[in-house]
């Protein structure tokens, strides 16, 4: 009975699982630029491969992609390793150039199935425009580079977080 009553627990997980992972969004590849995401429910489809925005608007995901033959032939362990270097301080210095002011919050590495990505999230304000939140994620596979970068005001970035995180945390190198 035990047995059955596991079998039957099992079989409830994984079809209540399918619909979970239907909520997200859906696939979206761009083999062209090279990167896979998922577009949450009501986002716009990315303008020219590259821009989704949340429903209302007040948030936007920009995913950049290429190739990078310097690692074409490394290892994806090596391509790990060679990711530790993005501290704070590198994205400090990524982002806050050209008049734009802001603080890292935090950062780190996350692993993606066999990917270290880099992240981090901080507020950012570009001359002549309102303070806005940031997350960052860069993904690396031999020969490919994936990145996106989520913004928007914080209450509206705070509003969208699930969606933001969507986009971020399902981005791939093709």
């Amino acid at each position: 009975m035990t047995v059955s009553r596991l079998a039957v627990a099992a079989l409830a997980a994984s079809v209540l699982a399918v619909p979970a992972a239907a909520a997200e969004g859906r696939l979206y590849q761009d083999r062209a630029r090279g990167f896979s995401t998922m577009i949450p429910d009501g986002w716009s489809d990315p303008s020219g491969g590259l821009t989704t925005s949340s429903p209302d608007g007040s948030v936007s995901c920009t995913i950049t992609a290429q190739p990078v033959s310097a690692t074409a032939s490394m290892s994806q362990d090596a391509i790990n390793a060679s990711m530790q270097v993005y501290t704070a301080e590198v994205w400090q210095g990524q982002f806050f150039r050209g008049g734009a002011e802001g603080v890292i919050e935090t950062s780190g590495i996350t692993r993606l199935e066999q990917f270290d990505a880099p992240w981090a999230r901080g507020t950012i304000t570009y001359p002549g425009r309102p303070l806005a939140k940031f997350g960052v994620l860069l993904v690396q596979a031999p020969g490919k580079l994936a990145s996106v970068t989520c913004t928007g005001e914080p209450f509206a970035y705070d509003k969208n977080l699930r969606g933001l995180s969507t986009v971020l945390n399902y981005l791939r190198p093709l």
